[in-house]
């Protein structure tokens, strides 16, 4: 198929997680708010003022001092994550948001705490919520709370951040349109001869989770009509169409590697994924937007 003409930008916004996007939005004066785990909910890290960005760790050679403070039972990703933080690969943050889903991962993010990793900012802070694994309304109920009280609150009092039911409506308003448009690229994976392949669509879901979404919206709107028009392969280059699944995959080369050897992956369902994370959100009548993202 002929080359998608934004992949190699896309490819190289992962080279690094300060990329160029990033630069610019701290540029234009927005926070810089950082997380790792899919339980913070990215639509309330884009409030006005505001923009999400998904800690990655690529080109991690040696992982040795992640490896002295959290030993070699804990998982790489979150040792990378700790040595890139050591390194000072994360100084852009405004904050960085948690939950007690992973305590290998609650123990990396006590890390940034206990050895003052972000040294450029003096308002810097981070916040760790308890995440309930139920979708009772007891349940929902808590969770709420906790984004009031652990990410809302402190951003309103840290910085100033608008956390009204108008400015968490604009927010889920930005989360449901850039979902709109990696759901439409993702679905063109179903057809019998894809215009996509799952390397390219995993580039392209990541670049939307670590980069300013008002920065690169435009280039995935004009991505999903380029491939909406893309002239397929003649017949099909793949053996066995796959469902991924996992925690952090956040490598694209593993998506490729799995390709390379004749799948083809057809749906995403890990925490950097795009299912569910990209589904809409739907505010029910009677409800505030908080309550909305919540339960969703």
């Amino acid at each position: 198929m002929k080359d998608l003409k934004h992949l190699i930008y896309f490819e190289n916004l992962l080279q690094q997680a300060d990329n160029e996007l990033v630069e610019q939005g701290r540029k234009d004066g927005k926070l810089a708010l950082g997380y790792t785990c899919y339980f913070v909910p990215e639509t309330l890290l884009n409030l006005p003022g505001c923009f999400s960005t998904r800690l990655r760790a690529p080109n991690t050679g040696s992982i040795d001092v992640g490896t002295y403070y959290m030993t070699n039972k804990i998982c790489s990703y979150t040792r990378s994550i700790l040595e890139r933080g050591i390194e000072g690969g994360y100084n852009y943050l405004d904050a960085l948001l948690s939950s007690e889903t992973c305590q290998m991962m609650h123990r990396g993010h006590e890390h940034f705490e206990l050895l003052g990793l972000v040294k450029n900012n003096p308002k810097f802070f981070m916040s760790m919520m308890d995440v309930p694994f139920s979708d009772s309304d007891n349940a929902v109920d808590h969770y709420e709370d906790q984004i009031k009280t652990k990410l809302l609150q402190p951003l309103h009092d840290v910085y100033g951040v608008d956390i009204s039911d108008d400015a968490v409506r604009k927010a889920i308003e930005d989360h449901n349109e850039i979902s709109a448009i990696i759901t439409e690229i993702g679905d063109l994976r179903k057809l019998p001869i894809p215009p996509i392949t799952g390397y390219e669509f995993h580039v392209i879901q990541l670049v939307s989770e670590v980069c300013p979404h008002y920065l690169v919206m435009d280039k995935l709107r004009e991505t999903l009509e380029e491939v909406k028009k893309r002239a397929p392969e003649k017949k099909p280059w793949f053996r066995a169409r796959i469902v991924l699944t996992g925690s952090e995959i956040d490598d694209p080369g593993f998506t490729k590697l799995l390709e390379d050897c004749g799948a083809m992956v057809v749906a995403d369902r890990y925490c950097y994924g795009s299912l569910p994370g990209r589904e809409q959100i739907e505010i029910k009548d009677g409800e505030t937007a908080l309550r909305a993202v919540a339960r969703h």
